[in-house]
């Protein structure tokens, strides 16, 4: 599913309260995603997201992080960092299968110039192992709803379900 195609996957989503299989999750996950990217509800990036937690945690409605970083040791340290403050705060976290899938999904594929990002030329960071979807200003989206739905059915699972992304 790329951006052009988001209103196709939001299509195929069904509203119901049973849980849902991985393929219904992966579905809405991506359209819940690409809706936040669209309307600007999107914080990339470790030390962005630890940065948005600090000012705005009440505005946060999820926290992505990718679960492929295995050799970083210090990005792991980051990682469990930041799921303590989303524990402590309140806020869910949903864990995916690679971060190169989330850059897929949400890049653009150009290269990013870091200077711009950090002059704030540009929004688009290079980093999607960490992503957060702030609330939307209106009502919840069909997507945000089934994977609300889904981290709520899933809370007392343990260990947690990581979700395979489509490539």
């Amino acid at each position: 599913m790329t951006r052009g195609n988001i209103n196709k996957g939001a299509a195929q989503i069904s509203k119901s309260g049973r849980t849902m299989s991985p393929m219904d999750i992966r579905s809405a996950l991506q359209t819940c995603l690409l809706e936040a990217w669209e309307q600007g509800r999107l914080t990339c990036g470790v030390y962005h997201a630890a940065s948005m937690l600090e000012k705005n945690p009440d505005e946060v409605m999820l926290c992505v992080l990718a679960d492929d970083n295995f050799q970083d040791v210090a990005l792991r340290i980051h990682f469990t960092l930041l799921e303590a403050f989303c524990w402590e705060n309140d806020i869910r976290v949903i864990k995916v299968d690679a971060s190169s899938k989330l850059a897929n999904l949400l890049g653009d594929g150009e290269p990013v110039n870091d200077n711009d990002v950090a002059a704030g030329r540009s929004a688009r960071q290079g980093d999607f192992s960490c992503v957060l979807i702030e609330y939307p200003k209106d009502d919840n989206s069909v997507a945000d709803e089934e994977v609300l739905d889904f981290y709520k059915s899933n809370e007392d699972v343990l260990p947690r379900p990581v979700i395979t992304l489509p490539d």
